[in-house]
């Protein structure tokens, strides 16, 4: 990856500050980010809940599934999408690992 790729990402952190299955809330672009670690894979999504504003961050993580900790609203945690049918969604953002630094875009993804 060359640097000009990183242009609209921002560093967030290193991989080893996010160990397997866990979560964090980073800053990006005045947004509050949740950041997962999946299997060493890295995955970031808004971190409010639309139902009722819960943290994401704070619920429980199973396989590529978050569940809110107030509600248990549940979302996938690639793609933002809500995985129980209620049609609630989540933005989400592309993540990029260069060496041991975690880069999250400042532009969510198209639904």
């Amino acid at each position: 990856m060359n640097e000009k790729s990183l242009e609209e990402f921002v560093a967030v952190g290193r991989i080893g500050d996010i160990p397997d299955g866990s979560s964090r809330v980073v800053k990006v672009g005045g947004k509050t980010v949740a950041l997962f670690n999946v299997s060493g894979k890295f995955f970031a999504i808004n971190n409010i809940c639309p139902h009722e504003g819960g943290p994401l961050a704070k619920g429980k993580l199973k396989g590529y599934v978050i569940g809110c900790p107030w509600h248990d609203l549940q979302f996938d945690v690639r793609s933002g999408f809500g995985t129980d049918g209620g049609g609630y969604c989540v933005a989400s953002y592309d993540v990029k690992v260069k060496e041991d630094e975690i880069y999250v875009s400042s532009r969510c993804r198209d639904f």
